[in-house]
């Protein structure tokens, strides 16, 4: 299962002094909470500061917490991860307080990639018919892909934590 610093990547977190709508981040925290067979459970708290109330905290965030990113394990197996229903208190001050869990399931991708590959190709979509074998290697050529580039963000990601939090 993808850790809580990899979900922190893959919802590409703000990081102190950013800006989040009219809001700036104070603080970020994400960490793991607890995994199962059904997946894994992750804590987030942000405090925030800034004019427009609880209304105004939830809207500046909603694009950040209504996305379903796919990231891979550190064995390659693919999850999902999303966010669950935040919770969001005044502190006082024009600071408010976030808290939401984050979750992350195991997801069974490849097969899908395989019967979607499969139906373009029943259906003349693709520009040359693919065997079987051909179909399987094109879905693992693209899982392979699109694990290098997960890879990457996350490590462009910890890149920019690590020097944020030596500052």
């Amino acid at each position: 299962m993808p850790f809580a610093k990899k979900f922190r990547a893959m919802m590409d977190f703000p990081f102190p002094g950013d800006t989040v709508g009219d809001f700036t981040v104070e603080s970020v925290d994400v960490w793991d909470e607890q995994s199962s067979s059904e997946g894994h459970i992750y804590g987030v708290r942000m405090v925030l500061h800034g004019i427009g109330g609880k209304q105004g905290v939830k809207r500046a965030l909603k694009s950040l917490f209504s996305q379903h990113p796919v990231t891979f394990s550190g064995y390659g197996n693919p999850y999902q991860v999303w966010f669950r229903k935040s919770e969001i208190e005044s502190l006082g001050n024009k600071r408010y307080a976030v808290s939401v869990k984050g979750a992350g399931e195991r997801i069974y991708l490849e097969p899908e990639l395989a019967r979607f590959l499969q139906y373009l190709n029943e259906n003349d979509h693709l520009t040359m018919s693919q065997d079987l074998a051909t179909q399987e290697t094109l879905v693992e050529d693209y899982l392979e892909q699109y694990r290098t580039e997960i890879r990457l963000k996350v490590g462009r990601y910890r890149s920019r934590l690590t020097k944020a939090t030596r500052n």
